[in-house]
């Protein structure tokens, strides 16, 4: 959600660029956009777990394999499809690389 609102500021910041022509009203408004955009009330243990996304959904992973190899669950490519599905559609929402 963060990165969603990030690039929609950066959307509006080039339209800001592209339309208003009197450059010290379009840094005023640019710079009201950046701030309205770090004053925005967050939660912080959602933040947390949103940062911390790829991190607990990749041991996530390693934990169910350990165990999975621990009770011999046969591993299949139809289980490790199914379970690193979730990392994949994570990183596929978020953006590969970002924090």
């Amino acid at each position: 959600m963060i990165g969603k609102f990030a690039k929609a500021a950066e959307r509006s910041a080039k339209v800001v660029d592209d339309l208003v022509i009197d450059k010290d009203l379009a840094n005023r408004l640019k710079a009201d956009m950046y701030l309205a955009e770090l004053n925005a009330k967050t939660v912080p243990w959602v933040d947390a777990l949103h940062k911390m996304g790829r991190q607990l959904l990749a041991w996530g992973q390693v934990g169910f394999y350990a165990w999975a190899s621990a009770t011999g669950v046969e591993i299949t490519m139809e289980l490790v499809t199914g379970v690193s599905g979730a990392t994949g559609l994570y990183t596929i929402a978020k953006g590969g690389g970002k924090a």
